[in-house]
């Protein structure tokens, strides 16, 4: 796997759902249950694009998606979103769906390299282009994603610089909000594992939990602070974890502690309102989702159309501070 990132994708970046955060994958069947999609109107020879999402309730995502059945508009396409909420089964059944539906791109946020292989090669074998968005496929026709353990990496970079401000031996006590049920944030949590150990060795990683939504943050957060109570680090694969566990430290009173320092990415609207109120979360990664949204619907249009697009496409990625988050709350 690590090998496979390396060769395929820049150094650079996050991200996650950055992703990317991710909700929990349930390994039950689909059975009967179908996968929900919000399809816009058809007309006539409309090229036809489908979107599966791992799961459209992550803020990210469902902005990125608001600029994307923008942008199928303004080229006269017909686009159709399918949540998979958090369920791989149930990404199966949308991209099966979307082969048997006479559609002609398919973009897809895989939950692995292989869950939905298969699936995506029948796909190509029809003729429909696949975008890979998020998550590398080396068979995709073209990809726009990130090098998520370099995210990690950036994640703990930016946490390190505090620690080594703050704490004159570099000594501290950290929690790691991951989320270990997606490919993506295992990458992510593996670079911010790796890189707290490169750039801050004196400190300490003192717990490690599965956060990657708000409601299981606020848990997370309320046990760290009762189990580590000397814990002034926190870093996560997203903001939406992060939040929760804000809540939990805000309940305790320490929302304003300057030894005290939180570390995300997604730049999400609470997480740059609380950076810029100079609380203890101190930074975010902002990735232009919303940019990349309206790129992959462009992409998705030119490859139907056999016009040439950039085969590989890495999302563009600025570090959020105090210093600068004016900026990107006015954007």
């Amino acid at each position: 796997m690590r090998n496979t990132r390396i060769a395929a994708l820049l150094a650079m970046t996050l991200m996650c759902s950055g992703l990317t955060a991710c909700q929990e994958a349930s390994p039950e069947s689909s059975g009967s249950e179908t996968t929900e999609t919000v399809e816009s109107d058809s007309a006539g020879d409309q090229i036809k694009i489908g979107f599966s999402v791992q799961d459209i309730s992550n803020p990210s995502w469902a902005e990125m998606y608001k600029y994307m059945e923008a942008k199928a508009e303004e080229l006269g396409a017909q686009i159709t979103l399918s949540d998979c909420k958090a369920n791989p089964y149930k990404q199966i059944e949308s991209l099966e769906n979307f082969v048997n539906g006479g559609y002609d791109a398919i973009i897809v946020h895989s939950f692995d390299q292989e869950s939905a292989t298969a699936t995506l090669k029948e796909a190509q074998e029809k003729g429909i282009k696949v975008i890979a968005y998020d998550t590398y496929l080396e068979s995709a026709d073209c990809y726009f994603g990130l090098d998520n353990y370099e995210v990690g990496k950036l994640i703990a970079k930016n946490a390190s610089d505090f620690i080594n401000e703050k704490f004159p031996d570099g000594a501290c006590e950290i929690g790691v909000c991951n989320y270990p049920l997606n490919q993506v944030c295992l990458d992510r949590a593996q670079g911010i594992v790796e890189g707290l150990a490169e750039y801050a060795p004196n400190a300490t990683i003192v717990a490690e939990a599965q956060a990657g939504y708000t409601e299981e943050g606020i848990e997370v957060g309320e046990n760290f602070m009762q189990a580590h109570p000397n814990m002034k680090v926190i870093v996560g694969i997203d903001d939406a974890g992060l939040l929760g566990v804000y809540e939990a430290i805000k309940g305790r009173g320490k929302q304003n502690d300057e030894d005290m320092g939180m570390f995300g990415i997604d730049a999400l609207e609470e997480a740059l309102k609380l950076i810029s109120e100079d609380t203890v979360f101190r930074s975010t990664i902002h990735l232009d989702l919303n940019t990349v949204g309206e790129q992959m619907v462009q992409s998705a249009c030119d490859l139907v159309e056999g016009k040439e697009v950039e085969k590989e496409t890495y999302f563009p990625m600025v570090t959020i501070t105090v210093d600068n988050v004016a900026d990107y709350m006015a954007e």
